[in-house]
């Protein structure tokens, strides 16, 4: 194998550069381990699912308080946070699936029980709904809602790197650890760096990396397309806009007036398990626009709206649909974040806190901590117990391992 030189020995080293990739930067840069190298396979950064401009976040409702549920309401508190220069919007609408059945003093009820208040989270009946967003469908609104643009964050984020951080266009192949250090190789088994840690930050491509060290993940694609339509002012659609964000059974933003008065509306996004197909499908459109008929119980016009264009990203999803971070018990400096499913937003956030106080302490004790997420003070102080921090890991997955309890350092 080829010795390293000086030149390729980092702190780190970051394979992909999505969304995942820069929680991984932040959480590496609020450590002062500034020298990283990320690696893609990509000519520019966020040109997987991550270039999605227009990535909806709010918090989840559940049935109850599952995992999901306390662990979303977390990562949307972080997200706001960590991404609020990128913030856009003046909150979301979540529709009720049950348009006919819908009791705003029972959904009130239901809310309150997992953890919102009358001002993170506010039932509208179809009366209020029309006066507040525009809209006479019942639901539930969130005034901190809205959007980011992923692709912005990343090119920002990229940016920034000097140079010699940053590696485009360079399929990683192989990682093995050899002594205390981690080899990241090419196809061509071409030694790209040297390192005591390696983020694995590359969506499906995580899985290939890790079966090679006898480490399975079940990580399954869905694709998904977004659609934008177009339609003019004297459209149906314009006598009835939306005057925020919507969530439901599909999404769409508020409608953008262009230049001549027309309007493009950005709707999706259709959602097909198990398919990697970049191509845009005509049947996706078409989904999205039935969808959001349904959504908004009218008879719109259909033939009103013209596709403009379609977007096109392949979500990489855990059977549980939560998001893989943290630690790869067994191997030592090695971190995973994958799965992030339709949460980009959310779980980049989350594991970007994260990441930042494991390693800290990691650094502290001068040693590595792979059977374990060292969560910091802060969040625990939010409520991120240990049967939530657990749930996170990716040992998870393995048949007879135990994760263990998260520390929870003390302020």
């Amino acid at each position: 194998m080829d010795k390293p030189i000086p030149k390729q020995t980092h702190d780190a080293i970051v394979i992909g550069a999505g969304i995942a990739g820069v929680a991984a930067i932040k959480a590496l840069k609020n450590n002062a381990l500034n020298n990283f190298l990320v690696l893609d396979a990509h000519p520019a950064p966020g040109m997987g699912t991550s270039g999605h401009d227009h990535a909806l976040c709010h918090p989840y409702i559940g049935r109850g308080a599952s995992r999901l549920q306390r662990l979303s309401m977390m990562a949307f508190a972080e997200a706001i946070s960590i991404w609020a220069s990128h913030w856009s919007g003046n909150g979301v609408f979540h529709l009720s699936r049950d348009l006919n059945h819908f009791n705003k003093e029972l959904m009130s009820e239901r809310l309150l029980s997992q953890g919102f208040n009358h001002l993170n989270a506010q039932p509208l009946s179809a009366a209020e709904a029309k006066e507040k967003v525009g809209i006479s469908v019942a639901g539930t609104f969130f005034p901190e809602g809205g959007w980011v643009s992923l692709k912005k964050i990343c090119d920002e984020t990229f940016k920034d790197l000097r140079q010699e951080q940053k590696q485009l266009s360079t399929v990683v192949q192989k990682i093995e650890r050899v002594g205390d250090l981690w080899h990241v190789y090419d196809a061509k088994h071409m030694l790209l760096g040297v390192c005591p840690r390696v983020f694995l930050t590359n969506g499906l491509g995580v899985q290939p990396l890790l079966g090679q060290l006898d480490f399975r993940v079940p990580l399954k694609p869905v694709r998904g397309q977004l659609s934008t339509f177009g339609y003019a002012q004297t459209s149906s659609w314009a006598q009835r806009q939306p005057k925020v964000a919507l969530s439901g059974k599909a999404y769409c933003l508020p409608p953008k007036q262009l230049q001549n008065q027309s309007y493009e509306w950005t709707v999706g996004s259709s959602y097909d398990e198990n398919s990697d197909d970049l191509n845009s499908w005509p049947s996706s459109d078409q989904e999205n626009l039935d969808l959001i008929q349904e959504m908004l119980n009218d008879n719109f016009n259909a033939t009103e709206l013209k596709v403009v264009r379609s977007f096109v990203g392949i979500r990489c999803v855990a059977n549980d649909r939560l998001p893989i971070m943290g630690p790869v018990i067994g191997h030592p400096g090695l971190y995973t974040l994958t799965a992030l499913g339709s949460r980009g937003v959310m779980w980049s956030a989350l594991a970007c806190q994260l990441f930042t106080e494991h390693l800290a302490e990691e650094m502290r004790h001068s040693t590595f901590f792979d059977a374990r997420f060292l969560a910091g003070a802060r969040l625990a102080a939010t409520g991120l117990s240990d049967d939530l921090v657990s749930a996170l890991l990716p040992a998870r997955f393995l048949a007879g391992v135990s994760n263990s309890k998260p520390i929870l350092p003390s302020a």
